[in-house]
């Protein structure tokens, strides 16, 4: 009894062990998206060239525009020298590259700019309404904002890269700006892996991927092989940002397969499969799917392909068929 009762003891651990042992590697890894937008900036400056004023900005996206996805009014205030100054309500516009503000006294003047109440597509483009917002009059102040880049001239403001000027119409002076953007609308997508005890963040923008509204990413599945960890995501997003014109309206669909140290966080590979695209005309429909696997028949204006997607894996292969019917 007691050699059978030991017996069952060193079976029971050695069981436990092998169980430990043979745990996948993915129970130790976790791997998730966080997607969110941020619609507010604080930031410094000075006004003037010798005797220079400090100034704060505290600006809001107020509404986006109707033709483009990045551009929008702007609303919040600007306060001279510090804390305890009053603080004076301010109206713009952000395109591309240019921020225009205004001190207004006639309300009027602002909601017309906070809400486009200059569109009038029976009379202007897009592009030409957008420019009247940023060529107003009757302002009691106006300050603008340009991106440039290299070396920003000695006449003007110096920041890293930005390029400020204000007036009240009559006098001039250069804005300086402590920070390298403007940019009030911010998209975040962030990939966060946990990994082997260790936690990487890897931002999707800074892939140089196009992202203008949260949640057009969505985490497919993952695998560790060896040293790397592979992750699928699946996005379905605007065709480009200008939604005008030819691809205004469209969508570009497809998955993202990254292939990740996973001993530092670096991505190693990032590869782009399209199954929908407005720009490269591309169409796609399911093929056989299940659990493990699903398959695509892609098609686009030179042949028709199979995508095949382990999902155990993380593998994704294409498979010729030919030219389309």
């Amino acid at each position: 009894m007691g050699i059978v009762n030991r017996q069952k003891v060193v079976s029971f651990w050695a069981v436990l062990m092998f169980l430990i042992n043979w745990a996948p590697a993915n129970a130790q890894t976790t791997v998730t998206l966080e997607e969110s937008d941020t619609r507010n900036l604080i930031f410094t400056a000075s006004i003037g060239k010798k005797a220079m004023m400090p100034v704060t900005f505290c600006l809001n996206v107020n509404e986006m525009s109707s033709g483009h996805r990045d551009w929008y009014s702007v609303s919040g205030w600007f306060q001279l020298k510090g804390d305890g100054e009053p603080r004076f309500s301010i109206a713009g516009i952000k395109t591309s590259e240019l921020l225009t503000l205004y001190y207004f006294n006639n309300e009027a003047l602002a909601d017309t700019l906070l809400n486009f109440r200059y569109d009038d597509y029976e009379k202007y483009n897009f592009r030409e309404m957008m420019v009247r917002y940023h060529y107003m009059t009757d302002f009691v102040e106006k300050m603008t904002f340009k991106d440039v880049y290299g070396e920003v001239g000695t006449d003007s403001a110096n920041g890293r890269g930005i390029r400020g000027e204000w007036t009240d119409g009559k006098m001039r002076l250069p804005i300086n700006v402590y920070r390298s953007d403007l940019e009030i609308l911010q998209h975040h997508s962030l990939l966060k892996i946990h990994h082997n005890g260790s936690d990487f963040y890897i931002d999707l923008y800074a892939l140089n991927l196009p992202i203008f509204y949260p949640g057009e990413h969505a985490v497919e599945g993952y695998a560790v092989v060896g040293d790397t960890v592979r992750v699928v995501l699946s996005y379905q997003r605007a065709s480009k940002a200008y939604a005008l014109g030819a691809c205004g309206a469209g969508e570009e669909e497809g998955l993202l397969r990254l292939l990740i140290d996973g001993r530092n966080g670096h991505v190693l590979k990032l590869e782009d499969y399209h199954l929908f695209s407005c720009l490269k005309s591309i169409t796609s429909k399911e093929g056989y799917q299940d659990e493990k696997q699903e398959r695509y028949i892609v098609t686009d204006a030179e042949s028709t392909r199979f995508l095949n997607f382990n999902k155990e894996t993380m593998e994704l292969e294409w498979e010729e068929r030919g030219t389309p019917d």
